[in-house]
């Protein structure tokens, strides 16, 4: 899967977000894309949409096993850097919700991430 299908699995799941890839610049790039789906997993995140953000980070695991190369490190670089201000304001049990719902590649990426930079 490459990123042009990315985007298409994106709209399917948060059809709101197709407004936000008309812009072609928004898809010509796996980071590109991986930061719009961040930023619709962080409005959902904001707006307690709590059915449809699981939904999305199920997607994010889909995207992260079965994605090119390009599209995998764009949800490490991308995704996987912003969990920490993404979740900065939620309860811990909302927090551990969202970790829990991640899959195990995705929250070793994370471990190795946090531990890596010495906090």
């Amino acid at each position: 899967m490459n990123h042009i299908d990315a985007v298409k699995e994106i709209i399917k799941l948060i059809p709101e977000s197709q407004e936000e890839f008309r812009d072609s610049y928004k898809t010509k790039t796996p980071f590109m894309v991986i930061s719009v789906f961040t930023k619709q997993i962080k409005k959902l995140i904001r707006n307690h949409d709590q059915k449809i953000l699981m939904k999305s980070i199920t997607k994010m695991n889909l995207l992260y096993s079965k994605g090119d190369q390009a599209l995998k490190n764009a949800i490490e670089n991308i995704f996987v850097y912003s969990l920490d201000s993404l979740t900065f304001c939620c309860e811990p049990s909302y927090k551990d919700l969202i970790f829990a719902k991640m899959s195990l590649p995705l929250q070793n990426n994370y471990l190795r991430q946090v531990y890596k930079s010495g906090i």
